[in-house]
């Protein structure tokens, strides 16, 4: 006899929590961005402006972030954006 697997928000809920991302800076500090939301990764699908879609992503840490990256060259922002998405299991 198979089990039926149930569909439940609280099912969905436990198979879908991430650890936080991590980004370690050359001074030793840890900017901490949190799993998106539902809400939020709808509100960035569809949006080709990669910096808002840092801001909702990186939420209060955006700042902090865009003056660690600000200097770095321009892939470095592509590298970054495909980690989060691959982090948090976004995208592709």
């Amino acid at each position: 006899m198979s089990t039926k697997r149930r569909h439940t928000l609280a099912r969905y809920r436990n198979e879908a929590v991430k650890a936080p991302f991590e980004l370690d800076l050359d001074d030793g500090r840890t900017i901490t961005i949190p799993q998106p939301t539902v809400d939020e990764v709808l509100e960035i699908t569809g949006l080709t402006d990669v910096r808002a879609q840092l801001k909702i992503l990186a939420k209060d840490q955006f700042d902090e972030l865009l003056t660690a990256i600000g200097d770095l060259p321009a892939s470095a922002l592509q590298v970054l954006m495909e980690d989060l998405m691959q982090h948090f299991g976004l995208g592709k």
